[in-house]
């Protein structure tokens, strides 16, 4: 085990190099070890190197290759994991520099996802640059620029109306997804298009206690013909939201695979069949590309009927303002025998249109 005193032992950087692991000098960095040492001998330079780089809490993998151009090292003592992670970080500092356009960089920040977003907003950050991930900006924080990269999403779930105006937040280049039909004022922002995610219903909009009375099946006094119309009343319910990854696309098959969000206000026994499981959107390279840059986030709308004594989920779809309708696709038949074993065993009704019994209609 290396320790501290064998290190001050050293006075070169060759000497404490032959006489460390990568591992172990990382050690002595994040311990704060390895400034001290480093400031001791006379490498003023390299110290404070090594003092930002924990300030600015950078992953381990970037603090070996600092530690390897400090020491000299041969980057093959990185590992593959390593050289990974720091492609993606020497990417995203080249993606940063691109996008910083307002000048002063200090009251910039660059963000790929919610988190960063969080600590540049603390940081103090005035212009945020947004890439290509879903975010929640807080609309009390005002006098901040938002510039969406990549397509950039950001989610608001507001149920009252929004003035940006007057908080003195500008956004541009991004999509903003409503969940509640709300308006937004946005006089100052600049090609950003707003996603309508407020349809709970197309067509007939049933209330949640309609939708209860649904599930819990034909009652004792109502004919199988009365109960099928009932359920079919229930047309275009909103079961769930998407967001489109460019990375998902799979451009020789022609489709998206996409991990639904799934919130259900009222089929909550469905969500623990269907979460994490893959689907897909099935569309041309032209078509998909449309969508990706006009509706990243959608809805998901199931259509419900009555087969054979059950309440079926009869098909799952997008309904989009760019394409119109689209079908969303599964290991449907798996799905299925998974759903109707499961709620058969929770339901504790075996009678044919009694109890909770939802399954899915698909073909394969």
């Amino acid at each position: 085990m290396a320790e501290k005193q064998d290190l001050f032992n050293c006075h070169s950087l060759q000497e404490a190099a032959k006489k460390f692991s990568l591992e172990e000098l990382l050690n002595f960095a994040m311990t704060n070890t390895l400034s001290g040492w480093l400031a001791e001998n006379f490498y003023f330079d390299e110290s404070e190197k090594v003092i930002a780089a924990i300030k600015n809490e950078v992953s381990d993998a970037e603090f070996k290759l600092l530690i390897c151009k400090i020491f000299n090292l041969d980057f093959a003592e990185l590992s593959e994991t390593d050289l990974e992670n720091i492609s993606a970080h020497i990417a995203k500092n080249q993606r940063k520099q691109i996008f910083f356009k307002y000048g002063d960089n200090k009251n910039s920040a660059y963000v790929m996802n919610q988190s960063e977003l969080v600590t540049a907003l603390r940081g103090g950050a005035e212009i945020l640059y947004l890439d290509g991930a879903e975010f929640r900006i807080p609309v009390a924080l005002e006098n901040k620029i938002y510039v969406g990269i990549n397509n950039a999403v950001i989610d608001f779930t507001h149920d009252s109306d929004i003035d940006l105006d007057a908080k003195n937040i500008v956004l541009e280049d991004l999509q903003i997804f409503l969940h509640y039909p709300i308006t937004v004022k946005a006089d100052n922002s600049k090609n950003i298009k707003i996603i309508n995610g407020t349809k709970k219903t197309l067509g007939v909009r049933p209330t949640l206690k309609e939708i209860f009375e649904i599930l819990r099946g034909r009652n004792a006094f109502e004919s199988a013909e009365k109960f099928r119309r009932r359920v079919e009343n229930i047309r275009g319910a909103a079961v769930g939201d998407v967001l489109l990854e460019d990375k998902n696309y799979n451009y020789d098959a022609e489709y998206f695979s996409v991990t639904p969000n799934w919130n259900f206000e009222y089929i909550a026994v469905l969500k623990d069949f269907a979460r994490d499981r893959i689907f897909s959107v099935r569309l041309d390279p032209e078509n998909a590309e449309r969508l990706y840059n006009n509706e990243r986030k959608l809805q998901i709308f199931a259509d419900l009927t009555y087969i054979d004594g059950k309440i079926t989920i009869l098909n799952l779809y997008l309904e989009t303002n760019t394409l119109g309708r689209i079908s969303i696709e599964s290991l449907l038949r798996e799905l299925a025998n998974k759903l109707a074993a499961g709620l058969a065993e929770t339901s504790g009704a075996e009678n044919a249109g009694y109890g909770l019994n939802i399954i899915t209609a698909y073909e394969d």
